[in-house]
């Protein structure tokens, strides 16, 4: 193997700087660490290795390049070679488009967010479009607002008026080995800012965007558990005088209600601003102890 051994000390001395440049966690350590990595990979075929290498320098010169590429090229290869973790997960929330749109009267800025990396590519697919879908639908009924503020300020002769200014963005909660939390949102401004947001939940062992029915037992009434909960939540906070919930304005949750799991595997409810309470809340958020479910919760273990 004295041949195999200049390969890794021409790569010692020549690439280390090259490769901690793109690893910042790489160290002399991890050098040690890719020596023996390729000894123990080798030693059952260290009799063919020695015939091949003895053939053609050019063959093991080629091998130091390709390997000395994968390093710079592909992180996840110089992870597991390193062992050390991928920076980044494998399933990845990105932005695909942007759909915008500046005069007078409008100020529009979309952001499309897309999932990459799921398993399931029918299923990526379909979450994708209906994140497209609902972004085109943001960004149409703004420019349809925006033509209504156009005409009006023609008819009554304004030489200016206050744009309709709408923008979406989305923000990453959660992305670990089983979930993936995000939500978009949209902010409308005129006279005063107005925040809402959709929230997406994607089980990530089986591709599937969850609805909040599918952390439960088939027939459970999830719905009374989660609305007493609320309540008697907003009764301790206005009894503290610590918040200014609209009781009279809760009256239930549905299937369409906001929520995401928090890194704790806790069941988060979320309300738009001024729907139940005063605008400085901003978008008010209930954790729903896993207790008041019971036995009731979904075998596949979404909520802890």
């Amino acid at each position: 193997m004295n041949k195999y051994d200049n390969i890794i000390s021409e790569l010692d001395q020549e690439n280390l700087d090259m490769i901690k440049s793109e690893l910042p966690e790489f160290t002399h350590e991890s050098l040690i660490n890719i020596k023996n990595k390729f000894h123990e990979k080798t030693i059952n075929k260290r009799s063919k290795l020695k015939k091949i290498i003895s053939r053609s320098l050019t063959v093991a010169a080629c091998i130091c390049v390709v390997f000395v590429g994968l390093v710079n090229t592909n992180k996840l290869f110089a992870a597991n070679i390193l062992d050390v973790p991928v920076i980044g997960d494998i399933v990845n929330l990105v932005t695909i488009d942007k759909m915008a749109l500046y005069d007078k009267y409008r100020e529009i800025n979309i952001e499309i967010p897309s999932i990459e990396g799921l398993e399931d590519n029918n299923a990526q697919e379909k979450i994708n479009s209906i994140l497209k879908e609902r972004a085109i639908a943001v960004y149409d009924k703004a420019v349809e607002n925006s033509e209504k503020i156009k005409e009006d300020s023609k008819k009554a002769g304004f030489l200016t008026s206050i744009p309709e200014t709408v923008s979406q963005s989305y923000i990453l909660i959660r992305n670990n080995e089983d979930i993936l939390s995000f939500k978009v949102v949209t902010t409308q401004i005129k006279a005063s800012g107005y925040d809402r947001a959709d929230f997406y939940n994607v089980a990530l062992k089986n591709s599937k965007l969850l609805n909040i029915s599918d952390l439960f037992d088939k027939d459970y009434d999830y719905i009374s558990s989660i609305n007493n909960e609320i309540i008697t939540k907003m009764k301790e906070e206005i009894e503290k005088e610590e918040a200014g919930y609209f009781i009279e304005e809760f009256d239930t949750i549905d299937e369409n209600t906001n929520f995401y799991i928090n890194e704790n595997d806790k069941l988060v409810i979320v309300f738009d601003e001024y729907e139940i309470a005063a605008g400085y809340i901003g978008m008010p958020e209930f954790i729903i102890d896993t207790s008041v479910f019971g036995d009731n919760i979904s075998e596949l273990g979404y909520l802890k």
